[in-house]
């Protein structure tokens, strides 16, 4: 690796020298960086051929892609209690950039790195309050999205008149979709997450009715904000299940949706058995503008199981443990250990857009069952992390991991005889987890 040694302020132009060669083939690579952003700006190569006694030149052409791109400066990160941090994005540390939070509403953060978030009755964009939202009862699960394209935020809304319709709302206009169905139905429609770009909006919808299955759906607007539907697809069609937890319109267009499918569900407490079936996966969707083709990333589309480990030769298997603690095997949809960096255990939601990168916020467990012939009871472990997908070769890895006193996501709890399966016994270390 070498730098130019004839660097330029311009956007174009440089050299890089490489004095003392072997004669052979090579592939030279470039990569510009913007260091202060830590953004990878651009990258190209090229095969060369270096001969004895020559000198040998070659060109790279770079598109410097972050030059317009739209890149977060900062991650909002949101603890199971509702609590939001602003993280710095480089140092993946706490900014020293304050802003008043208090909602468990989602918040976005425009160009300029302000952050657009509901609190009361009012939006603020950081701590300046610039609408008043006349009826928040009607704010969709997830009601704010930011259009980089045209520097536009926009509010998410549910109508209930006679039918439901879906609106959007900025400063400037509103318009709504057609209507969706009856409100006097048992459940009803829910509108959980929507993203915009220019003349093109994406909702998830699920009609509980109908189904639980969500349905992603392609609206154009015009520019008085009247919603045409144009496809819809379930999230079924695509091989994944679970809830959708965010959603995001990437710079070249494409739909990027989070699912995340967990049993591990803090509102209603899992209750672990011998023999069930346990999950914690999820997956990044990428989907082309007009939902025609899709991609699945992280997803752990397999089983495995789990199992304990008995006192084998012996009269006791299971090593004087209660006979109602024994839990012999799980069947488990979740990652392995060695996948750890290239699935998901839950992806909550996208914390940080940069040019041809994703920062996911992703929670979830593995289990490791207890080891009766070393008297070592099992274990939960959990995992609150921020996951990076580079969108150039779509490689995922393990931005930062928390502890628990640090961060944590979720407040994810079993019950059922795992930890203790005996008073005394040891607990099985985080070197266990498989």
């Amino acid at each position: 690796m070498t730098t130019l040694t004839k660097p330029r302020k311009e956007l174009w132009g440089g050299v890089i020298e490489f004095p003392d060669l072997e004669p052979g083939k090579y592939t030279a690579t470039a990569e510009a960086w913007n260091l202060g952003e830590n953004i990878l700006e651009g990258s190209g190569s090229t095969e060369i051929t270096v001969r004895a006694g020559e000198t040998t030149d070659c060109n790279i052409a770079m598109i410097l892609e972050g030059q317009t791109a739209y890149y977060s400066k900062y991650m909002i990160l949101t603890d199971y209690s509702n609590t939001k941090y602003i993280y710095d994005y480089p140092s993946c540390n706490k900014s020293s950039k304050s802003v008043s939070f208090g909602t468990s509403y989602n918040t976005v953060e425009d160009n300029n790195g302000q952050i657009y978030h509901i609190e009361g009755s009012n939006l603020y964009k950081d701590n300046d309050s610039v609408l008043n939202i006349s009826d928040t009862s009607k704010l969709i699960k997830n009601p704010l999205y930011y259009d980089s394209k045209t520097d536009t935020y926009w509010i998410g809304l549910e109508k209930k008149i006679i039918q439901f319709q879906f609106c959007l709302q900025n400063s400037d206009k509103s318009g709504n979709t057609e209507a969706f169905g009856d409100p006097r139905t048992p459940q009803g429609q829910s509108f959980l997450n929507f993203a915009v770009q220019e003349n093109k909006v994406y909702l998830i919808y699920i009609d509980y009715e109908d189904s639980s299955d969500p349905n992603i759906i392609y609206f154009t607007k015009d520019e008085n904000v009247k919603l045409t539907e144009q496809k819809r697809i379930q999230l079924s069609t695509i091989g994944v299940s679970g809830e959708v937890t965010d959603m995001a319109v990437l710079e070249d267009g494409t739909v990027a949706v989070l699912v995340n499918e967990k049993s591990l569900n803090p509102a209603n407490q899992f209750t672990l058995n011998d023999g069930c079936t346990v999950y914690s996966r999820g997956a990044l969707v990428l989907l082309s503008s007009d939902l025609s083709t899709y991609k699945v990333y992280g997803w752990t589309d397999s089983p495995r199981t789990i199992s304990a480990k008995l006192n084998s030769g012996s009269d006791d298997p299971y090593n004087g443990a209660p006979g109602n603690s024994q839990i012999d095997s799980i069947t488990a949809y979740i990652p392995d250990y060695a996948e750890r960096n290239s699935h998901f255990y839950g992806p909550m939601r996208i914390v940080a857009i940069r040019p041809k990168e994703l920062v996911i916020a992703d929670c979830g467990a593995n289990f490791v069952l207890a080891d009766y012939n070393e008297k070592k009871n099992g274990k939960m472990f959990t995992h609150n992390r921020l996951m990076t997908v580079n969108l150039r070769n779509f490689a995922i890895d393990c931005k930062k991991e928390f502890s628990e006193d640090e961060l944590k996501f979720q407040n994810l709890t079993i019950s059922g005889n795992l930890e203790y399966v005996t008073a005394g016994w040891t607990d099985l270390s985080a070197e266990n987890e498989k």
